[in-house]
Formats: C-alpha cells, sequence, structure tokens
C-alpha cells in the first residue's frame, strides 16, 4: 500500500473535516462510549468511605460497560495513577479492571483533581466522531495539591478557566459525584452543568452502587428488556443477557430459573453463565440465553436491570440533563436490526411503544407514542414514534421510561433528567411603616434569555374580581418587581404571576410561576373600600401611574386570563404528551 506524500496530508484533512462537516446532519451521533472514570484516594476518604465501597461500585460499573467500547480508571491524591489502563473493554479488560478497583484506597495526602482531569484526557484533542466521551468524577473534598498558600485555589481557578472550555471542545459529558457535605458541590455542579452532563451529591458510600448504575445508563445507553415482578423475557434476537439483581446483606442467595424450569445460583452455574458476587448486588452475564420468560428468586427493587446483546434495537434520542419546566422537548425512536432501521409495515404495525415519565409525585400512566403523523411526529407509518416531553412536571430528578412491545420481543430504555424551575420568587417587607409588600422575581440566566422575559400578575380575591398587577424591572434585566399595598385588600388574595421566555435553548415556554398570598390590612367589607386599581408603586403619584399602566394592564389582564385558562384546562396531564392529533392528547397524571 502506497503512502500518502506530506506534502498531501494537508489537503487531505481538510476535504476529511469539509466531508465531516457536509454529512454530519444526516450521521447518527456515534454509539460507542468512551468513559474515563477518576476516583478519589485522599486519606478523608476513611472518613466518608470507611468500608472501602468504592472498589465494588467500580467492579459493578466495570462488570457492566459494553464490550467494544473504550475505557480507562485513575486514581488521584497528591499522584494520580493509571489504575486500570485505558483500553478496549472486553473480558480480559474487565478482569483486569476488577483487580485494578481491588486497590483502591485511602491514603493519599492531598485532592489533586486538576492533575486527574489533566491525566485522564491527554490524548483527546478538539471533539470525536467515534465515541460518545464521558468523565466520571468521584471526590469527597475540595481542590487540594499543596501547602503552599493560595497554590489550590489557583488550581480551582485553572480547572474553571483553562480545563472547562476544553473539555466542553472535547464534547465529553462530565458527570460527577460529590462524596460528602465537605466536597466543592459547586465546582462539581459546574463541571456536570455545562457539559452536559450529571451531579450527584451523597452522604452516604453505600448510595454509590446505584448512582453507578444511573452514571452507566447516561454513558452506556444500554438495550434493556423490561423486567416485572422479577420476569423477564427474552427472544430470539438476543445473543447475551446481563442481569444487575441488588441484594440486602441478610438476603438469601439469589437464584435464576430458566424458561424450561431450570434454576441455578451463584455457586454452581451453568457453562454459559458467568456470575460475579459482590458486596450488595449479584452480577450475571448468559451468553445464548434461551428465548421465553426467564424469572429472578430475589428481593423486588426498582435498580435491578436485565441488559442485552442484540441486534434488534430501540435507538432513542437523547434527553438533555436539564430541563426547564414548561419546556417541551420533542423526542423520536425508531428500530433497528443489524445497524438498519426498520421501515417494514409487517414488523411496525405488530409494535406498541408507550411512555411513562417518574417524577417527585411518583409514576405517571404508561401511554401510547404513535407514528401517525400528527402534531410532533412527522409522517405516519415512516418507522419514527414521536413525542412530546413536558406537560406539569414536577420540579426535581425525573426519570422517562419508554417501552416497547412486538409479537415476538420486548425492549425499554430509561433516561434521567432534571426539571429546573426558570425564576424564584421572594418576597420582602416593604420600607418604613406602610403596609406594604415587594415581590421579587429573580430569571435564572443560565435557564432563560433573560431579555425575552415577560410576566403578567393578577391579584385573586376569595371573592371578588381579579385586580391586574404590573411587574417592573428591578435595575437588572433578570429582576423583576411588584409591590403590593396591603392596607387596599381585604381578606386573602393570592398573586398569580405568568411568565412566557425563550430559554438559552431556543424554546419558547409559558407557565404559571407559584402563587404569592397575601392578608390584608383593612377589616371593612369589601364594599367600603373605594374601587381603585392596584397599582405597582403605592404611593403619592399611584393615580397618574395608573393613567399611564391602565391601557397595559388591561390588556395583560386579558392575556394573562386567557393563559390562565389554557393552561389550566391542561392542568392534570400527564407528563409525557403524546402526540396523537395536532392538539395533541393530554394524559391524566396517575400519581
Amino acid at each position: 500500500m502506497r503512502r500518502v506524500h506530506p506534502i498531501f496530508l494537508p489537503l487531505l484533512w481538510a476535504f476529511l473535516l469539509c466531508w465531516s462537516g457536509v454529512t454530519g446532519a444526516d450521521t447518527a451521533p456515534p454509539e460507542t462510549a468512551d468513559v474515563r472514570v477518576l476516583i478519589d484516594i485522599s486519606g478523608s476518604m476513611k472518613k466518608n468511605d470507611p468500608h472501602n465501597l468504592r472498589r465494588p461500585a467500580v467492579r459493578m460499573l466495570v462488570g457492566l460497560l459494553q464490550e467494544g467500547s473504550r475505557a480507562g480508571i485513575w486514581t488521584f491524591g497528591q499522584y494520580v495513577n493509571m489504575q486500570v489502563p485505558l483500553g478496549r473493554v472486553d473480558k480480559k479488560w474487565k478482569a483486569k479492571a476488577r483487580q485494578g478497583a481491588g486497590s483502591i484506597h485511602s491514603r493519599g495526602l492531598f485532592t489533586n483533581i486538576e492533575g486527574a482531569i489533566k491525566r485522564a484526557t491527554a490524548d483527546w484533542e478538539g471533539p470525536s466522531y467515534r465515541y460518545r466521551r464521558h468523565l466520571i468524577l468521584l471526590t469527597d473534598g475540595m481542590v487540594d495539591v499543596s501547602k503552599e498558600p493560595g497554590s489550590s485555589a489557583a488550581s480551582r481557578k485553572r480547572i474553571l478557566e483553562q480545563w472547562l472550555p476544553r473539555l466542553k471542545d472535547y464534547g465529553v459529558q462530565v458527570h460527577t459525584i460529590a462524596l460528602s457535605q465537605r466536597a466543592d458541590g459547586a465546582l462539581m455542579e459546574k463541571l456536570a452543568r455545562e457539559t452536559g452532563g450529571w451531579y450527584e451529591q451523597v452522604d452516604e458510600a453505600a448510595q454509590l452502587q446505584r448512582v453507578f448504575l444511573r452514571l452507566f445508563e447516561k454513558a452506556g445507553r444500554p438495550d434493556t428488556v423490561p423486567l416485572k415482578d422479577n420476569a423477564f423475557r427474552i427472544d430470539d434476537s438476543i445473543a447475551e443477557a446481563t442481569l444487575l439483581v441488588f441484594r440486602n446483606p441478610d438476603a438469601a442467595d439469589t437464584r435464576v430459573i430458566a424458561p424450561d424450569g431450570t434454576s441455578f445460583g451463584a455457586a454452581q452455574p451453568p457453562a454459559n453463565v458467568t456470575w460475579h458476587r459482590d458486596e450488595g448486588y449479584d452480577l450475571l452475564t448468559i451468553t445464548r440465553p434461551q428465548p421465553g420468560e426467564w424469572r429472578i428468586r430475589a428481593a423486588l427493587d426498582p435498580d435491578n436491570r436485565v441488559m442485552v446483546v442484540t441486534d434488534l434495537k430501540m435507538q432513542v434520542s437523547e434527553l438533555p440533563g436539564r430541563i426547564t419546566m414548561g419546556e417541551r422537548i420533542p423526542l423520536s425512536l425508531h428500530f433497528s436490526n443489524q445497524g438498519k432501521q426498520i421501515v417494514k409495515r409487517a414488523f411496525l404495525d405488530l409494535v406498541e411503544v408507550k411512555g411513562q415519565v417518574v417524577d417527585t409525585r411518583g409514576p405517571g400512566e404508561l401511554r401510547r407514542i404513535p407514528d401517525n403523523g400528527h402534531g410532533v411526529d412527522k409522517k405516519a407509518g415512516d418507522g419514527r414514534f414521536s413525542l412530546l416531553l413536558g406537560g406539569e412536571l414536577a420540579a426535581g430528578r425525573a426519570e422517562l421510561v419508554i417501552r416497547a412491545e412486538g409479537k415476538t420481543f420486548q425492549r425499554e430504555q430509561r433516561q434521567i433528567f432534571e426539571l429546573l424551575p426558570p425564576a424564584v420568587i421572594s418576597v420582602e417587607k416593604g420600607p418604613g411603616e406602610r403596609s406594604e409588600a415587594r415581590v421579587i422575581v429573580t430569571v435564572d440566566r443560565e435557564l432563560l434569555d433573560a431579555t425575552s422575559v415577560v410576566l403578567s400578575g393578577v391579584l385573586i380575591p376569595e371573592q371578588g374580581p381579579r385586580q391586574p398587577v404590573s411587574l417592573q424591572s428591578a435595575g437588572d434585566v433578570a429582576v423583576w418587581e411588584a409591590r403590593i399595598d396591603r392596607s387596599r385588600l381585604v381578606g386573602e388574595w393570592d398573586l398569580a404571576i405568568h411568565l412566557s421566555a425563550t430559554t438559552m435553548t431556543g424554546n419558547t415556554i409559558a407557565l404559571d410561576l407559584a402563587s404569592v398570598t397575601f392578608r390584608g390590612d383593612v377589616s371593612q367589607p369589601p364594599a367600603a373600600i373605594p374601587p381603585e386599581p392596584l397599582s405597582a408603586e403605592a404611593d403619592d403619584g399611584w393615580m397618574m401611574e395608573a393613567a399611564i399602566f391602565g391601557a397595559g394592564n388591561l390588556v395583560a389582564l386579558m392575556l394573562a386570563g386567557l393563559g390562565f385558562w389554557v393552561i389550566r384546562r391542561r392542568r392534570g396531564r400527564d407528563q409525557v404528551q403524546l402526540v396523537e392529533d395536532d392538539e395533541g392528547e393530554g394524559v391524566q397524571n396517575a400519581a
């Protein structure tokens, strides 16, 4: 084979870059993961992880990583050690990695997070078109590199100002775990948030295994089959099944029952089963499993999983890790066989796809996801099923679960995300002895384009007509305020604030913020109060201001009333909006 002359290399690279740029929009993101794991071994871990539960957690992650992916493990204290060399994941690499995890200790002198990031990413240059890059960082402390004054602060500053931009340029999702209240949560959260990664604050090392499972599902995006009442179904297309079964310390030994009725445990597994039993869990892999229904004899646990290696895959677009409340995120999914999308009607007509969101209020109703060409679904019968994730979701952590069932197969995928409020409301007492309350709305600049924000308010009494309230800028484009003169109010009033804006991701939102309740200072019946409109400033010039804002407030009242009517009609709908007609079908929350 003839080598390319060096003079032509720049032209060749230019051609490849242009070609990748032209075709990138039509090319699916890489499926193979590149996972780098950084484990803190500083001396403080003796207190925060006294039983060294980092070891079984890392061994679990190693066992879950798909063969063919790329991975490496580094430990860090004062120095950074390559605990498990970076390489292609296979049985040999996993054996070496499990052995390396056994050497994790708590004898490090410092917490050199910068050095760990530098070593683990040394071979990266720019984004990757071959791998989905993920960096998992576990620490229980602050950046601590030396006893010299200012050196640790300088290292932390370099992480934010130099390494964070590089990590974003590498296209890596940084997932961070703070294993104590002493950890630098602000730094860990910023690294995760700005790279599209995931941040976890845990107070007990016993939680690490479940945290590592969630991070593996983000990084590996495994193919799974539904597990219900510890039963699952294997179809002919599945070449390998990996079972993760969490186990209490005093629980009986886990056993697995095959479709033909035979059962086995960790002591004497069949020749086609490798069984790893560790602290708190069993992890076993079955090669060429029998088709049919399998059962697990163990305690039920919502984090038990059945991951499979198969040519028949359910491909689901990836959710962002952070979603603004009120935002609606379109997702699509399709099925593939040996990497090619399935479009045959004979297959698709027999597939039923459903979605469910589990938020802080519990699980919503499992509802159908269509391929009918209505709403967000662009074309009927093209093999791409579509949904809108949104609706009345509760703030906090949530999980989207998508399940598909065909005539001969079942598939499942889970994605975790966080719902964040776009603004915070606070109330302050007015100056002097005036019976006044100052309502302050502070918009989250990281979620919303502050210049796009429109706020409208309405005071709602226990009885009687509503009163519009004007919210004005408080000298900062992200801070708004309204002043409520309680001396003009009788009884209890709720201030309802409606927000519309554009998110930093370019989506538009419109939602009601949390209402604020006021009790009026007036003891007379409502008829004794002059029918004066409430203004934003309750002072001697209120009449002039009312005249100026009167027309605007009337329009705001009409718009707000229409918005409240529409939103309340939708309130109670399920979190997963299933587009089955032009308007989209609302789903009642089962929680």
